[in-house]
């Protein structure tokens, strides 16, 4: 499939996820379709991902194979729309499968910068309190990060703080 111009040609949300049935039945698709996501084009790349995320919803077994390429995909880009999807296909995963630190990092970063959109935000700060479960010491760090930016932040940042500060809390107790 000539991935470019089918995502150049999708004109609706339904496109997305008639496209993320193809690669159900085509499972082979898939490693050009990440690729796409990569793509240098902001709209290949963007909409590369948001048929992976509708993938993903679906085959969430499916696409925990390529965790490693999702995650290499997603501290290469640069496009806040394809950081937005690949989040929150990497929330959906096995956090113990995410064993890139840089991603972490990331996402440290994307909760700190007002820049950031929103829903890059609330998907960093869901990674990120999945693998607190793993990594408890990582609990105490997003909490504090959380509470710094808490006060700036738009009401959909805020509200997703304070779901994540509740998660956040059983960790904690837990740990103690």
């Amino acid at each position: 499939m000539n991935w470019e111009a089918e995502l150049l040609a999708m004109r609706f949300g339904g496109s997305s996820m008639d496209l993320a049935s193809c690669v159900a039945q085509q499972p082979e698709e898939i490693h050009q379709l990440i690729k796409a996501a990569g793509h240098s084009n902001h709209m290949v790349a963007w909409r590369a991902a948001w048929v992976l995320d509708n993938y993903a919803r679906n085959h969430q077994a499916e696409i925990t194979k390529y965790t490693d390429q999702l995650s290499e995909l997603l501290v290469a880009t640069k496009h806040n729309g394809v950081r937005r999807h690949l989040t929150r296909i990497l929330c959906d995963t096995d956090p113990a499968l995410i064993d890139d630190g840089r991603v972490v990092d990331l996402c440290f970063e994307w909760i700190s910068n007002p820049t950031i959109p929103v829903a890059v935000q609330a998907n960093a700060m869901s990674l990120l309190a999945g693998l607190c479960n793993i990594y408890p010491d990582l609990a105490k760090e997003l909490e504090t990060v959380i509470n710094d930016n808490y006060i700036h932040g738009s009401a959909g940042f805020k509200s997703r703080c304070r779901k994540i500060l509740k998660q956040l809390n059983a960790v904690l107790k837990a740990d103690d």
